[in-house]
């Protein structure tokens, strides 16, 4: 009688460590996955600018978009840097990248060449000429 006690405590300390087992590892790739699908939503975020800037761009002067920044990205602060290369997406360490076809990128001063977007704010991109009769897309927020 002894024995079968022991055998049963045994066997039921080595069926909770294997549910533990099992509960971290399936808790490990639930984080996996919240992570990689604030990745994918960043990355959504930075194409959608950059086809902004694309259609911007290719409508020619006085062609202007507008966006509206999300509030967060599933719960999550996040932080844009557009420059002339593209539109880098940054949200808890991982980052959306979207190449963009060389131009020029400025504020709205025409004084910087990479212009930060945050959340919760609307955003016109605009076509202009500068003062070199160069085109140029501004990125201004909305009052």
């Amino acid at each position: 009688m002894a024995s079968l006690n022991m055998d049963f405590i045994i066997s039921v300390l080595f069926l909770l460590m294997i549910t533990g087992s099992v509960i971290s590892i399936a808790e490990g790739r639930l984080t996996t996955v919240q992570e990689t699908v604030e990745s994918t939503e960043a990355r959504l975020l930075s194409e959608k600018i950059a086809n902004a800037l694309e259609v911007s761009y290719s409508g020619g002067e006085g062609h202007e978009v507008r966006i509206e920044m999300p509030s967060y990205i599933r719960g999550s602060t996040y932080k844009v840097k557009v420059n002339q290369s593209g539109v880098l997406v940054i949200i808890g360490g991982r980052c959306g990248y979207s190449f963009s076809y060389r131009k020029y990128i400025s504020n709205y001063d025409q004084d910087q060449y990479e212009v930060l977007m945050f959340p919760k704010r609307n955003y016109t991109i605009r076509n202009v000429k500068d003062d070199n009769n160069h085109h140029r897309v501004i990125i201004f927020e909305d009052l």
